[in-house]
């Protein structure tokens, strides 16, 4: 490929980035609150197959359905969610079912992350401490001029368990607090039916 061609390719996908990031995909109600919308055809594809009994939950593709949707929104702003299902003949039983089985999946969601968080924590913590112990102690063993092997491994292992508290605290904990905070977004969402051009409540 020539320079010229890689000039004009680079150019075009500048446009293009630049036109979606001012594209808005998302519907909005009169509140501002974004609206997903769920259009059930087949309550096999919605609903996990396999779920504890009385506790229904919604399959692992819905889920991924619903959380492509969220990817950009703003976890810190006020903006909330209103899902919207539709479906043939939704009867209140399926109704009360497709609620719960949202709800139900984003709960376990929720707990999964909180116990991550406490492990990252607790990791965090105990690298940090280690660390800094192995790179005070490799200060001694430097000083002491008796094992030059010895300060090396000690800094070596130092730095490295400190770098990844480091890591734990400053970049996947950021990330699992917006998670944490996606599902709790979708915990609150208000979830509502429609069939045909009415809703049902």
């Amino acid at each position: 490929m020539t320079f010229l061609k890689r000039i004009k390719r680079m150019i075009r996908l500048s446009r293009l980035s630049r036109k979606l990031e001012t594209f808005e995909p998302y519907e909005t109600d009169e509140n501002g609150n974004r609206i997903i919308r769920l259009n059930v055809v087949d309550d096999d594809y919605f609903l996990s197959p396999l779920s504890v009994d009385g506790v229904p939950c919604i399959s692992d593709e819905t889920a991924h359905y619903l959380e492509f949707y969220l990817k950009n929104m703003s976890v810190d702003s006020d903006e909330k969610l209103r899902f919207v299902i539709t479906g043939k003949n939704l009867n209140e039983r399926e109704r009360n079912l497709y609620a719960k089985a949202i709800r139900n999946y984003y709960k376990e969601e929720f707990l999964d992350v909180q116990e991550d968080m406490e492990d990252n924590t607790f990791y965090s913590v105990i690298m940090g401490i280690v660390g800094l112990g192995l790179l005070f102690t490799s200060v001694f063993v430097f000083t002491s001029e008796k094992a030059p092997w010895l300060f090396v491994l000690l800094d070596l292992i130092g730095w490295v368990l400190g770098w990844e508290a480091i890591d734990l605290i400053f970049v996947r904990r950021p990330q699992m607090r917006k998670l944490q905070l996606q599902n709790l977004k979708i915990l609150e969402a208000d979830i509502s039916f429609q069939a045909s051009d009415e809703y049902l409540v």
